[in-house]
């Protein structure tokens, strides 16, 4: 009796799934005017750089990690980028990583620091003719939330509030206000030639330190996060020296009528009062305060300069 025909075993070719290698790039974006930035990104082997024409340094980081993608063969790539925390490209994170396959953003942890650090070193050498510029820095606190600002003669301004923890920058809260006012003008405005202004002269002393390349820290600012982040101090500690060539610092008196130091001044109380939850003001009156505030006090400068 003929055997019964069975089915005979096929080879079964599967490979196991490899997961795709990822490249971190840490990306720096400097002001060189009103719609002129300049960029330095970095990754293991790899260095970007240039300028882009953009409405302000979120669009001008998206700018950037589009350039680098399109010509990059790299699977996915991270891309570490500094920018403050109510920016909107945390709030469009989501929507980048679908926009951009096989890229997404996130904050620089420690592990990031010398990629970041190389990033930023580059960005110094991105040349942009431009004039110097003059800008004002100031601090504001209140109870547990803090606040600072900048304003510059060609007009460009930042501001951020945020509740402070004790815990982690010790007591000299105001101290801490004003140098990182001072920390945020030097990033958004670096590879330029500045002059920043300050009513702190603890501040002014504490940065001129800086520029020297002492590292020094308002009394119990902790250097250690949870989070793996670079403390806010540190990176500008770290960006002041390596601007160091390029800034001035000098003391102005405060609440004198001297025009950027008075907007600087408004524009920090407008940022903590937002912090603070005050119920006149949503996010777009906000926005529509600080650009006012930035436009009045820096054409107001310039008249007088003139005059």
């Amino acid at each position: 009796m003929a055997p019964k025909p069975g089915g005979s075993s096929r080879p079964i070719d599967i490979v196991p799934a490899r997961p795709r290698p990822v490249m971190s790039v840490a990306v720096a974006v400097g002001g060189r005017g009103r719609s002129v930035f300049a960029y330095s990104a970095c990754a293991e082997g790899h260095r970007w750089s240039g300028t882009v024409e953009a409405e302000s340094v979120d669009t001008a980081v998206l700018d950037v990690i589009r350039r680098i993608r399109d010509g990059s063969d790299a699977g996915r790539i991270r891309f570490v980028v500094q920018v403050p925390v109510r920016s909107a490209l945390w709030a469009l994170r989501d929507e980048v990583a679908l926009l951009i396959p096989g890229v997404w953003i996130e904050r620089p942890r420690l592990s990031d620091e010398t990629l970041v650090r190389r990033a930023c070193a580059g960005l110094r050498e991105v040349t942009v003719p431009g004039p110097p510029v003059c800008v004002a820095t100031d601090g504001s606190v209140r109870g547990r939330y803090t606040g600072y600002g900048w304003l510059a003669d060609t007009g460009e301004y930042g501001l951020q509030g945020f509740r402070h923890s004790q815990k982690l920058i010790g007591p000299q809260v105001v101290l801490v206000a004003e140098l990182r006012a001072i920390g945020a003008a030097v990033q958004r405005l670096r590879g330029r030639d500045i002059t920043v202004l300050s009513d702190s002269k603890i501040a002014i002393g504490m940065a001129m330190r800086w520029k020297a390349g002492d590292f020094v820290l308002p009394e119990g600012y902790q250097v250690f996060r949870e989070s793996g982040k670079t403390p806010g101090l540190v990176r500008a500690q770290q960006m002041i020296f390596e601007e160091r060539e390029r800034i001035t610092l000098g003391w102005v008196r405060g609440h004198r009528g001297e025009p950027l130091n008075e907007g600087a001044d408004a524009l920090a109380r407008l940022a903590s009062r937002y912090a603070l939850g005050d119920n006149a003001l949503d996010g777009a009156e906000y926005h529509r305060r600080a650009e006012d505030l930035a436009a009045t006090f820096s054409r107001e400068f310039n008249r007088a300069r003139t005059a």
